[in-house]
């Protein structure tokens, strides 16, 4: 095992954890649909943003292998960036994916009132995300990034202002929709083979 998989262990685990929580909410929702106890009123709001969110995760992970090509002097503090980036992500699913299904009726209302807490984390995330493109290739690689990537940085930006005050379901969802086409386009334009 070299230090590239070593480091990345954890950060993965901690990753998939994430995408299990989506996975497993997923899973919740066909169950008590399919129960037919109480139905479940869903949500396209909240489905956009947890396939952004499952996207977002899966590329995060995907990235991160750049730093396999830079074989950079791997410390401690980049280490804990590192870790704390992917429990960001993390801590993000547990804040839109219910623990509890039984005790949601409604996937609108339950978004709407977690939508605070979604965007401020959201939000906080965007310079992990910068710092994480600085530490990759320097200031030189994010002022190149081109418009694509400065475009998902400032639309999410201010899709997180927005969405913290909104209770407009509508524009929960374009907002998500639109960075998700924005971030799927980066993905295949950017990066769309491992490395560099």
């Amino acid at each position: 095992m070299d230090r590239f998989e070593y480091v990345m262990g954890l950060v993965s685990i901690v990753v998939g954890l994430g995408l299990t929580h989506i996975l497993q909410g997923i899973g919740e929702i066909i169950d008590r649909q399919s129960a037919r106890k109480r139905p479940l009123r869903l949500s396209l709001a909240h489905a956009i943003w947890l396939v952004y969110l499952f996207e977002w995760m899966v590329l995060f992970w995907w990235w991160e292998y750049r730093f396999f090509a830079l074989k950079p002097e791997w410390s401690i503090g980049l280490y804990f960036f590192l870790i704390a980036y992917a429990v960001s992500l993390f801590l993000l699913t547990v804040i839109i994916v219910p623990r509890n299904w039984d005790e949601v009726d409604d996937v609108n209302e339950y978004f709407l009132a977690r939508r605070k807490w979604f965007y401020s984390f959201f939000l906080l995330l965007q310079p992990l995300d910068i710092v994480d493109a600085y530490l990759k290739s320097g200031w030189s690689y994010i002022v190149d990034q081109g418009p694509l990537a400065w475009s998902l940085w400032i639309g999410t930006a201010v899709m997180c202002l927005i969405g913290m005050r909104s209770t407009n379901l509508k524009l929960h969802s374009i907002g998500g929709a639109s960075l998700l086409l924005l971030s799927t386009v980066e993905a295949f334009v950017e990066l769309p083979r491992l490395g560099f």
